[in-house]
Formats: structure tokens, C-alpha cells, sequence
């Protein structure tokens, strides 16, 4: 009986909507990924390789150049260091604070095609570590330490495919976005998944959490999606 209304109160909880509580354009064209640190945005474009610093508003403040065409998502970790995922290269890079190439570390795994890579990452403080995921075939999450290596990986069928990610320094727990199925997704670092949403974005590519708020990216609107955190 237990199980029954546990399986019960999943299936209602995917079914909500979140409040928007702001839309705005951006000066950005295709953003792909977006991450938070000191008070601003960070939202990689995959148009023309920058990384954008913006205000919680979406106001650029400063344009980061990259060595890189193909940016599918972008992380801070705890000392202000800016880290990019290159999708087709499987690349996974710290940027020297001119935005160069500082270190590159190969991520391992196949990919039936270029743009069914690498495609978000997110730094998580708590654990000391990076979450990456790839897209799709397969679907999946990698934890990743700062030097690039492999420390856990998780396939997910719960989703078309995978297009950000995101650490909730609050509950712990992780955040998926995908594009093919516009849903949200809260699981938790091992996989198990607790709640998912619908999401009236077309295209999200990024996730980020910020004092209750849920911030998303939209690839082809160039938007900032707002959303107020569910409880």
C-alpha cells in the first residue's frame, strides 16, 4: 500500500507547472548553458564560443572569447574559475581568465553522433567535484573530479535526452533539463529521480538555481526563462 501511494505521489508531482516569474531576451544568440557565482549569471553562447557575464537580469557585463565554436555548457567552481564543455571533442576545460585554454581533459565515451555529446555541467562545492551530462546515446551523468577524471557514471531513462544541469547547494540534490522531452528533473547524486516538471520553454539548454529561483536558457528564443522554485 505504501509503495502504491508513493508511485502515486510521483506521477502527480511530475504533472505540475512551475510559476514564471520573468522572461527576458537576451543579447546573446544560442545560449547553451548557464551557471551562477558572486552575484551574476554565466551563460555560454555555442554561436561564437563566448562565455557572457550578466547580471540576475540577463544585462551582459562582460564577454569572456574562448578557443572554442561548440560550447555546450559552462561551471564556476569555488575560486571563481570558469569551466566549459566542448560537445563534438568530448572536451571538458578550465579557462585562463583571459578566456584561453588553461587545462583540457578528454572525457571518455562514445557518441553515435557529434551533437549527441557533452552537452552541461555544474560545479558542486559540497562535493567537491563536477557533474557533466551527455546528451544522449547514451543518456547519462558523470561525476567528474577538478582534474578531469571519471568518478561515477549514471545512465537516465527517464528523459528523451539531456541538455543542462545544475547542483542545489540547499536540498544537495541534482537538476536535469531536456530539451526533447521540456521537463525538468530533481534526482539526487546517485540517480534516483524525485520530482520532474513541465516546462513552457522550447529548446532549454541550461539550468541554474539561485535563492529559489530556477533560471533557464532558451537555444533558439535567445531567452531567460525565471522560474520560482518549488517547495
Amino acid at each position: 500500500m505504501v509503495l502504491i501511494l508513493s508511485i502515486c505521489s510521483c506521477k502527480l508531482a511530475s504533472q505540475k507547472k512551475l510559476t514564471v516569474l520573468k522572461e527576458v531576451k537576451l543579447n546573446i544568440q544560442e545560449p547553451s548553458g548557464i551557471t551562477f557565482y558572486n552575484n551574476h549569471l554565466y551563460i555560454a553562447s555555442d554561436y561564437n564560443g563566448l562565455v557572457y557575464k550578466t547580471t540576475l537580469e540577463g544585462k551582459v557585463v562582460e564577454k569572456i572569447a574562448t578557443d572554442f565554436t561548440d560550447l555546450e555548457g559552462v561551471a564556476v567552481n569555488d575560486n571563481g574559475q570558469i569551466y566549459v564543455v566542448n560537445e563534438n571533442k568530448r572536451t571538458f576545460v578550465r579557462l585562463k581568465p583571459s578566456g584561453e585554454t588553461g587545462k583540457k581533459y578528454k572525457i571518455k565515451g562514445s557518441q553515435k553522433k557529434n551533437n549527441s555529446g557533452l552537452e552541461g555541467v555544474c560545479f558542486s562545492e559540497k562535493e567537491d567535484c563536477f557533474f557533466i551530462v551527455n546528451e544522449s546515446s547514451p543518456t547519462e551523468v558523470l561525476k567528474v573530479s577538478k582534474k578531469g577524471k571519471e568518478l561515477n557514471t549514471f545512465k537516465v531513462d527517464f528523459a528523451n535526452d539531456l541538455s543542462g544541469i545544475c547542483f542545489d547547494n540547499k536540498t544537495g540534490n541534482l537538476w536535469l533539463v531536456s530539451d526533447e522531452s521540456q521537463k525538468i528533473y530533481e534526482i539526487s547524486i546517485e540517480g534516483n529521480l524525485f520530482k520532474s516538471y513541465s516546462i513552457p520553454v522550447h529548446k532549454p539548454e541550461g539550468i541554474v538555481i539561485n535563492n529559489n529561483k530556477i533560471y533557464i536558457v532558451s537555444d533558439s528564443e535567445n531567452k531567460l526563462f525565471v522560474f520560482k522554485e518549488p517547495n
